[in-house]
């Protein structure tokens, strides 16, 4: 969470100042009261803005004293919801486990202090796909927060039933009459004996189903020449970067390239003459090429330099790294035989609020 402002080039008066006096922000008093210090507080952006980040208002440092210190941070929403889930585990381990929470046995009213608090915690990381949802609309808004959230939890859940569905086969073995065995002892009814033992058969069959749909589903893209890579390499850090790009086969580049950038030549509609390239914000030698392979117009790319590193294309096109999306320049992708990034198909993953087009 790295720190835009701090003591002692302000006090604490400005640091609030700075944020409530000059950002469109709301704070998060659930949260505050939950974790925060005295004097600590915590704002995001005021929701409907399209716009991102959440501030934090806190002493920092070791000790006491000349040793701490005051200081805004400033973070992506998705970012300090790591931090944030951290410090608020307490509260999540008791939404998880409501009926067995001593504490709210204890305290009548603390669940609707957590719930303020999950509320909060909702709005920070929808304001993550705001801008998303504002321009392109509640369906893209829905698909990440699909794939980032909801799939992850179900995939978990279905996990998590196969592993008890396990232990009960192991338990009780490969007896015939299993399920009336098991819905004897543990006093549930037929059905719900026969779904759980069934468990983990109907996860493994769900998982070799979506392998192979996968296989018969999503495109694999090689690089049109020779990189000197390992073919299997070489078509893993291609498709990673097209992925789910509208490619136009045989298509010729309106822009000269350098022999070094045509093995990852590509012509996407909409954009124009590409090359796919390891953003070099992101890339590490040893890290995911799904994490650091992207496409960027010819254009951007010889304006923004390259080189080759174990083979790959490495550029340090601007890059958005919270979405994953390489940030394209307009003129760039018109010189690279693209369509404007206010209209046309080049425009269908567009951020309005970024100022350029993430991909």
């Amino acid at each position: 969470m790295p720190t835009i402002h701090r003591e002692p080039d302000f006090g604490y008066d400005d640091l609030v100042d700075l944020v409530e006096g000059q950002l469109r922000v709301v704070e998060l008093p659930a949260v505050n009261a939950e974790i925060g210090g005295p004097g600590e507080r915590l704002w995001m952006i005021e929701p409907g803005l399209g716009l991102t980040d959440v501030f934090r208002l806190w002493r920092k440092g070791r000790g006491r004293g000349d040793r701490a210190y005051w200081a805004v941070d400033r973070d992506h929403p998705w970012d300090a919801l790591v931090w944030l889930r951290e410090a608020l585990s307490g509260v999540l381990d008791r939404l998880t486990r409501p009926g067995s929470s001593y504490v709210y046995a204890l305290e009548p009213g603390r669940e609707e202090r957590d719930l303020a608090v999950l509320a909060e915690l909702e709005a920070v990381r929808l304001s993550g796909v705001a801008g998303l949802r504002q321009s392109l609309g509640l369906r893209a808004a829905l698909k990440v927060l699909d794939r980032e959230v909801v799939i992850p939890a179900q995939a978990e859940l279905a996990r998590a039933g196969a592993l008890r569905s396990r232990l009960l086969h192991e338990h009780y073995g490969a007896r015939p009459d299993v399920v009336e065995w098991a819905a004897a002892e543990l006093g549930w009814d037929a059905d719900k004996a026969r779904k759980v033992l069934a468990a983990r058969g109907d996860y493994r069959t769900w998982v070799r189903e979506g392998a192979a749909h996968a296989r018969t589903t999503l495109q694999v893209h090689r690089p049109p020449g020779d990189t000197g890579l390992p073919a299997q390499l070489a078509a893993t850090l291609m498709t990673a970067a097209c992925q789910d790009e509208d490619l136009v086969p045989g298509r010729a580049s309106p822009v000269p390239i350098p022999d070094g950038l045509a093995p990852w030549y590509v012509y996407i509609r909409g954009v124009g003459a590409c090359v796919a390239v390891a953003v070099e914000d992101v890339y590490t030698p040893d890290g995911s090429p799904w994490e650091y392979m992207a496409v960027a117009p010819v254009a951007m790319v010889l304006e923004a330099g390259w080189t080759v590193c174990e083979g790959v294309i490495v550029s340090p096109v601007p890059y958005d790294t919270h979405f994953g999306c390489v940030l394209f320049d307009e003129e760039a992708v018109l010189a690279s035989g693209g369509e404007p990034l206010s209209t046309g198909d080049a425009a269908s993953t567009g951020d309005a609020a970024s100022g350029g087009e993430l991909r």
